[in-house]
């Protein structure tokens, strides 16, 4: 008894597996159905496209919905691949365009007879005379006799309250007023609610109102009247069935619907106007013959030849008057604001213009344009912009043609190759070109002309007549004579010269030196007689002293010109014979007393040196008797050396 209870809940479950397992594979797959994206897109795939027939019996608010984001996407197909729609219309384009001017030259031509006709023929001068005595338009009596039927009037007539939903006209409905289009509406009207009262579907009804008739073309829920003038073909009673039934398809729902608001209907306007159809009756060329087609013809061809020409003079004078124009607004310095061409008055320009830069007269001349013929309204500025002011700077220092020139933020940038002479003249005086605030020169290299090196040279160093000077590789190579100062002052200077980096004067003889050394001889040559035993000047003597000074004087200025401090070394001597004590005094005694005499003659005593030798050496007896005179004197040495050393 205690398995009993398990056993029967086993049982049970058992049988309710059994019952419900239909059931439960009914819902396994509803839950799948659900779930899975890809059945639940072939379930509405199957019954989509009834829905839409469905929806659009019934109403056009599925078609509203759904135009916004048709219309978006086709929009945006378009605007990404315009390609694809070209290929999908390239079929139907060309058909298109040959038959729009097929159709248009024919129209062209079909008028272009009927106005010869009209003003051209003694069939157009009674119509003229026509006009003037009934008081009508020529337009009117031309229709007249030519119109074979317009349709003037159509009516977009609710069947079940009579009510006019839309209403268009032609142009020549419209000028004849709205009292006869008011009469006619309330007789279609009447006619539409007496013949479609019942709701039974008829033919076209036709009406007659004076020299007018009307058409009725029934539809379920409304219909289409027409007024007519001529006599219609019947071709014109399917274009509007076609009309009134593409009426009922795009507003069925709203037709079927109406309560009394026609603003639905204002977008069926384009509908209507299609209707409003005219055939005229062949022109009259065609009617009076051959003849009157050649007259015609001949006219047509003359009128087209005085338009064609004059349509070519002109479209070329307004290019070369474009070009012009192009041309002058292009020159800097200028901004032209209005141009008038004056086909029949004097062309004129006006605008802003720099006085200093453009000259209108030469581009109008190479423009083939007379600049007399023009009036030209300028007002004065200062053109600031790049073109400017680099044609301004060209005007001024008319750059060679090596050089480029350019302009940027008011800096003039040069480069290629210049002169010397004329890059120092522009970086002297750029700034005084209005528009130039600085220079930048860094990318120009220079030219050096020989001759302005060696001018420049000339002037800043004016080299004696005795000095030739040249210019190799920019080396400045002098020959000649020249003082030592002059040299100093060309080595220590010469490259302040443009395009001089170093000067070569091996070949350059240095006048100081060669006047010291000169000097140095004669001095150190000089002999200065004693008498015997004694440390008085002989006469001898004392005229080659007095020669010495001047010389002297000539070495110490040379000397010093060359950098140098000399000292003189006064020596005396003492012949042999006697004492040598009493011969060094004896020479010591001379030297000083010739220094003495110097120091007198305004030589400073520093740079004498008297040294006293003592006595010669001994002759030989034979030499005895020459020498001794000899041996009695003073002689001279000089010693130079750099003053900086002396320092």
């Amino acid at each position: 008894m205690r398995g009993l209870p398990g056993n029967s809940k086993e049982a049970f479950e058992e049988l309710r597996r059994l019952i419900l397992s239909g059931e439960r594979e009914q819902l396994r797959d509803l839950r799948d159905r659900l779930s899975n994206k890809e059945r639940r897109s072939q379930d509405l795939a199957s019954v989509l496209p009834e829905a839409l027939k469905l929806s659009r019996e019934r109403s056009d608010e599925l078609m509203q919905a759904l135009r916004p984001a048709v219309e978006g996407s086709i929009k945006e197909s378009i605007e990404k691949e315009p390609d694809a729609f070209v290929e999908a219309l390239h079929p139907i384009i060309g058909s298109m365009v040959r038959r729009f001017i097929a159709e248009s030259l024919g129209n062209l031509m079909r008028s272009l007879n009927r106005t010869l006709e009209r003003n051209f023929s003694w069939r157009g001068l009674k119509w003229r005379i026509e006009a003037l005595r009934t008081r009508r338009s020529v337009d009117e009596v031309v229709m007249l006799h030519s119109l074979i039927y317009r349709v003037e009037q159509v009516f977009l007539i609710d069947r079940k309250t009579g009510m006019s939903l839309l209403r268009v006209t032609s142009d020549f409905a419209g000028r004849n007023g709205s009292g006869m289009a008011a009469g006619m509406l309330e007789v279609i009207q009447a006619l539409v609610r007496d013949s479609f009262a019942t709701g039974a579907e008829s033919g076209i009804e036709e009406y007659w109102l004076g020299e007018l008739q009307g058409w009725i073309v029934p539809g379920p829920y409304a219909c289409l009247a027409v007024v007519i003038r001529g006599d219609p073909p019947r071709e014109l009673a399917t274009t509007l069935e076609d009309t009134i039934q593409s009426i009922h398809i795009l507003k069925g729902s709203a037709l079927a619907n109406f309560k009394g608001d026609a603003a639905a209907f204002q977008s069926l306007r384009p509908d209507l106007e299609a209707c409003l159809l005219a055939q005229y009756a062949a022109n009259a060329a065609d009617r009076t013959g051959s003849g009157k087609n050649v007259r015609a013809w001949i006219v047509v061809i003359t009128v087209a030849a005085f338009l064609t020409a004059s349509a070519i003079v002109g479209l070329r004078n307004e290019l070369r008057w474009r070009t012009f124009v192009a041309l002058l607004n292009a020159q800097p310095g200028v901004a032209v604001t209005s141009d008038h061409s004056g086909w029949f008055s004097k062309p004129e320009i006006t605008g802003l213009r720099d006085p200093s830069l453009a000259d209108a007269t030469v581009v109008a001349r190479a423009a083939g344009i007379d600049p007399a013929r023009v009036h030209f309204h300028w007002k004065d500025f200062l053109a600031l912009d790049p073109a400017s002011i680099v044609q301004r700077f060209q005007k001024r220092f008319s750059p060679p043609a090596s050089a480029q020139v350019s302009s940027k933020d008011g800096v003039l940038v040069l480069a290629g190759s210049a002169p010397y002479d004329w890059l120092e003249r522009v970086r002297r005086e750029a700034k005084f070109v209005p528009g130039v605030s600085g220079l930048d020169d860094s990318a120009v290299t220079v030219v050096y002309d020989a001759a302005s090196i060696l001018q420049r040279f000339n002037e800043k160093f004016d080299p004696p007549n005795t000095v030739n000077a040249s210019v190799v590789q920019n080396t400045l190579v002098l020959s000649g004579e020249a003082s030592q100062q002059w040299l100093d002052r060309v080595r220590s200077a010469v490259s302040m010269v443009p395009a001089i980096k170093s000067v070569d004067t091996s070949k350059v003889a240095n006048l100081d030196e060669r006047t010291f050394q000169r000097s140095k001889s004669v001095i150190e040559k000089a002999f200065i007689y004693f008498l015997a035993n004694k440390d008085d000047i002989g006469s001898d003597g004392l005229i080659a002293l007095s020669r010495l000074p001047d010389e002297i004087r000539r070495c110490e200025a040379a000397a010093k010109h060359l950098g140098w401090n000399i000292t003189l070394e006064v020596l005396g001597y003492a012949d042999a014979a006697g004492d040598e004590a009493k011969n060094v005094d004896l020479s010591q005694r001379r030297a000083h007393k010739v220094g003495d005499f110097l120091s007198l003659c305004g030589f400073q005593s520093t740079a004498l040196k008297p040294i006293g030798m003592g006595g010669a050496a001994k002759p030989s007896r034979t030499e005895r008797a020459n020498s001794e005179p000899a041996q009695r004197g003073v002689t001279f040495k000089i010693i130079a050396e750099p003053a900086s050393a002396a320092r």
